[in-house]
């Protein structure tokens, strides 16, 4: 029997890193936002807010927020079926070696969540173990099972939890922001878990977010199965096909997502859950095909190139975007945070895009692996895996 070995360079796939990277983009620019107004007091938020923040903001949950994660979601369960591939053609059983990959994810996820709440690595975790139980199904019912847990088993936990104290209010956003503004690290960590704990746990979020991202590593498996990102170039027909189908769903759904941060639309009943998820894969899946048609009519040219480097150091570049926020936001860092406007944060944020693709293609030009994916891998394979190319 062979051995577990990570999978090589020259075995990935080049659109696969490419719509990876280019979720990260998106998810760089949501986590710029949310760092700061999601964890600022309103009353600070609005001193420092002219109508083009408010603008910015409101842009971000219409066109970024969660689509662009959930993209990088339906990556994950991609990714869990190359290696769950791999592993099966060295006749390695997975299921060993897949929780133990799980188990350093939610470590590097639970470090991530002392620092900010916000994390999902340890999600993505706890998601990819369930993961594991679904592998021998036919991949018609990993699709069934993709959407039950999406759009049935999700908005149901919604539904049972709607009566729940909202725990996101001004006054625990207020010390929130005071420990992350003035506080030693210390106290962050204490309040970070403190308010994990009270948002999270106790109200059963995590339980739906969990299932909501089974069903969307659930989904991602599936397309592995139908080989949707083999030889790309030969299906650009599918693919435009995909966002002709899906074009008019997005519209209406950015139409409405609209209308709800103009406070025109009330989308408080429980129907509106299962509406707003579909919305959001289908502009995720929109979103990507576009991404791919441009690849088949520009090859693979330096913009392409540029994502391709930073979707194969995803979780690295992740967790550098965490890294200068808590240190331009935090009180032990510079203490910028309620300081900064909306429009200077989007200009920090496309300078730092600029700067993590310029390190990503940098460093793989030099080593095989990003440093914390290389780290994740030794940890995973429990043996030394050399690092420069």
């Amino acid at each position: 029997m062979e051995t577990a070995t990570p999978i090589q360079q020259s075995e990935r796939n080049i659109i696969v890193d490419i719509i990876r990277g280019f979720a990260l983009t998106g998810v760089l620019i949501a986590n710029f936002t949310s760092y700061n107004y999601q964890q600022i007091p309103t009353g600070v938020l609005d001193s420092i807010s002219s109508p083009l923040d408010k603008t910015l903001i409101d842009f971000n949950t219409i066109f970024f927020e969660w689509k662009f994660m959930t993209l990088f979601s339906i990556l994950f369960g991609y990714g869990f079926g190359l290696i769950l591939t791999s592993l099966e053609k060295k006749n390695i059983n997975p299921n060993a070696f897949f929780l133990r990959r799980m188990f350093w994810l939610f470590v590097i996820g639970f470090i991530h969540t002392s620092f900010w709440w916000a994390d999902v690595l340890h999600l993505y975790a706890m998601g990819g173990v369930l993961l594991l139980l679904f592998r021998k199904l036919s991949t018609r019912n990993i699709l069934v099972c993709s959407f039950v847990f999406m759009f049935i088993l999700a908005p149901a936990v919604s539904f049972v939890t709607r009566n729940n104290a909202d725990f996101f209010t001004d006054q625990n956003i207020s010390v929130l922001y005071e420990q992350y503004k003035h506080g030693n690290l210390f106290n962050v960590f204490r309040e970070n878990w403190t308010f994990y704990y009270h948002a999270f746990i106790a109200f059963d979020f995590d339980v739906h977010d969990v299932i909501e991202a089974l069903g969307r590593f659930l989904f991602g498996y599936y397309l592995l199965r139908i080989g949707l990102f083999d030889s790309v170039e030969s299906k650009k027909k599918l693919f435009k096909r995909v966002v002709l189908v899906t074009a008019p769903i997005v519209i209406i759904y950015l139409i409405s997502r609209w209308m709800v941060v103009e406070g025109k639309l009330d989308t408080s009943a429980y129907y509106w859950e299962p509406l707003k998820k579909l919305g959001i894969i289908c502009t995720s899946c929109c979103y990507a095909s576009i991404l791919v048609i441009a690849f088949i009519a520009f090859g693979q040219n330096r913009f392409f190139k540029s994502l391709q480097a930073l979707g194969k150091m995803t979780l690295t570049n992740y967790l550098m975007v965490s890294a200068f926020l808590i240190i331009l936001l935090y009180g032990f860092g510079f203490g910028k945070l309620g300081e900064l406007p909306m429009h200077i944060i989007w200009m920090y944020a496309a300078a730092w895009l600029a700067f993590e693709t310029i390190f990503s293609t940098w460093w793989l030009s030099k080593f095989r692996y990003g440093p914390v994916e290389w780290i994740w891998r030794q940890l995973t394979y429990q043996k030394r895996i050399q690092l420069r190319k």
